[in-house]
């Protein structure tokens, strides 16, 4: 049998040392055509290195495979399907200026914002205009209520219709209106019935002897009435004619003491 690489041609018959040459410090068989089962060294190394090749590529192979397997049993919980719709929500989100957490928190805080400024403030500053406007009516009712009160006790008191506002303001200092009642305010108090509330009837008594010249004729001479009839008044005497409330009072003392009298139209 031939061997391909001898050390010595001495290691082969000697007709068969032609078909040797020699390669450094071996011989190598040189034949025509390679005989059926010989692989030469090149191939044999190509082989080899071809082998090594598959093998390391493998080894990559099975690693990138582990790697993958471990990867899948992180997602194996996670719907593809919801996972996708997720991200296109995140893309929306973004497309509006979230990208993060603390972006949630602000646009709620714009939204709250823009809710109060353009919805909230206006509600809230109707309703304080509608609160406003009913206490303002429900004053008005209340100050009708008691000048009509007023107006109904002073009449009956003999008051003079100048002077019904005159009366009506000291009125207000004394009394307010509860409901439909007209009620004392507090500390004003009875002198006829000590401890019980102050009345309407009580303090008008009251009234025609502290504003005498508020009620029926004047005491200067020649007072003239409602209905036109008189006398001449005296000389030095003041005329007060159709008086206000303000006039009254300036005049107060002038017509207690009969050096004014009031004249109506």
């Amino acid at each position: 049998m031939l061997k391909p690489v001898i050390d010595s041609l001495d290691q082969v018959l000697p007709d068969l040392r032609q078909h040797y040459v020699s390669d450094g410090d071996t011989f190598v068989l040189q034949l025509d055509g390679d005989p059926h089962g010989f692989v030469s060294r090149s191939a044999h190394a190509e082989t080899v290195n071809k082998v090594a090749e598959f093998r390391d590529h493998n080894i990559e192979l099975e690693q990138a495979l582990v790697k993958s397997k471990d990867a899948l049993q992180r997602f194996e919980s996670i719907d593809p399907d919801a996972a996708r719709n997720a991200l296109a929500q995140v893309q929306e989100l973004g497309k509006k200026g979230i990208r993060k957490s603390a972006d949630v928190d602000t646009a709620v805080s714009s939204a709250l914002q823009n809710f109060k400024a353009t919805e909230l403030e206006p509600l809230r500053k109707l309703l304080t205009e509608e609160r406003e406007a009913r206490e303002q009516a429900d004053q008005q009712v209340a100050q009708a209520a008691l000048k009509g009160a007023v107006l109904t006790a002073f009449r009956a008191a003999g008051g003079q219709d100048a002077a019904l506002d005159f009366v009506v303001n000291r009125a207000k200092d004394v009394f307010s209106v509860d409901g439909d009642t007209l009620v004392a305010k507090p500390g004003q108090y009875s002198t006829d019935s000590p401890g019980d509330p102050l009345g309407l009837p009580e303090w008008m008594a009251t009234q025609t002897k502290d504003i005498s010249f508020a009620f029926g004729s004047s005491n200067g001479a020649g007072a003239r009435h409602g209905d036109g009839l008189g006398t001449t008044v005296a000389a030095g005497v003041k005329i007060l004619k159709n008086p206000t409330p303000l006039e009254l009072g300036a005049n107060a003392k002038d017509i207690r003491a009969g050096r004014a009298v009031i004249m109506n139209d």
